[in-house]
């Protein structure tokens, strides 16, 4: 099975214990996208804006797992902040417990504070919470990843994911995860449901962060008129080359953040045609469900 598939997709590896093929996170991105130095710069000469702090966030925001261990320097590479400025920077956030270091003292990692933050988070918002079983459900009759990602800067941030029972083949991406706006279906689901002020100025944003403006704009007028259409977008390797995905913006009572779902898995099995008649329309089904009984808006 695992020699088969990895002939067919190319990105695919063996679990270690023999129960699931999975698709390295890091074979699908490729190099992992940098945080880029403008996260803590303010927008439009902002005097409110505290670029120290912005700076430290943006140094917890270089860890894309809880496992991972990073030195200064790699943090320096993420971020785009100068060495001397992550080693203060490091400093501080390790004697406040948001970082923990290695038992060399060279590598830090994320530490308890920022899992209080993000446990705060999660009880204030109940709404991953409440979607969790039709999703689950979904996940398991498309036997496929669906996630629910809430927007967070250019990127749309994995609050929950689910895989369906029994599923052999998925992506290794957990709760955490950063997709990017302009290379995600998720990402246009999320563009698509924002009133035009705010999405004209995040994609302006895109742009100046590097975005194919041309790209962009195509993908997006695509998807958006998807979605006006059959509630969905399809997403033919936005992401990468060997991964599809089919997306959705739903609303959270109350209006409370932008949320966005994708159903997402490898091109071989998730083709076009079945994201479009099969997938697509059960991610529909799905959301109708919740908005009857008032999950959704």
């Amino acid at each position: 099975m695992a020699q088969a598939v990895a002939a067919r997709a190319g990105a695919i590896v063996q679990d270690p214990v023999g129960q699931q093929d999975l698709i390295g996170q890091q074979d699908l991105i490729g190099q992992r996208n940098p945080i880029g130095q403008s996260a803590a710069e303010p927008e439009d000469g902002d005097r409110q804006f505290v670029t120290a702090l912005a700076r430290g966030l943006q140094v917890l925001r270089a860890f894309r797992d809880a496992a991972e261990m990073l030195g200064n320097r790699e943090i320096a590479a993420r971020t785009g902040l100068p060495k001397p400025t992550v080693s203060r920077l490091t400093h501080t956030l390790l004697s406040l417990g948001y970082l923990v270091h290695d038992p060399e003292g060279e590598r830090y990692g994320l530490g308890p504070a920022v899992l209080a933050l993000s446990s705060a988070f999660l009880r204030q918002n109940s709404f991953p919470q409440m979607v969790k079983p039709f999703l689950q459900d979904l996940a398991t009759a498309v036997q496929a990843h669906v996630a629910l990602g809430l927007l967070d800067g250019l990127s749309s941030v994995y609050v929950q994911l689910w895989r369906g029972q029994g599923q052999r083949i998925v992506l290794s991406s957990e709760v955490g995860y950063r997709l990017p706006l302009a290379r995600s279906a998720m990402g246009m689901a999320t563009l698509s449901s924002l009133g035009e002020t705010e999405r004209t100025a995040l994609m302006t944003r895109l742009r100046r962060d590097g975005a194919d403006a041309a790209r962009l704009e195509q993908t997006y007028r695509r998807c958006a008129t998807e979605i006006a259409q059959q509630g969905f977008c399809v997403g033919i390797g936005i992401w990468h080359q060997d991964i599809n995905a089919v997306a959705a913006p739903i609303q959270a009572p109350g209006g409370r953040g932008h949320f966005a779902l994708n159903v997402s898995g490898p091109a071989f099995l998730l083709t076009e045609d079945v994201l479009r008649h099969d997938t697509g329309p059960k991610l529909m089904e799905t959301i109708a469900r919740m908005r009857a009984l008032g999950i959704v808006d």
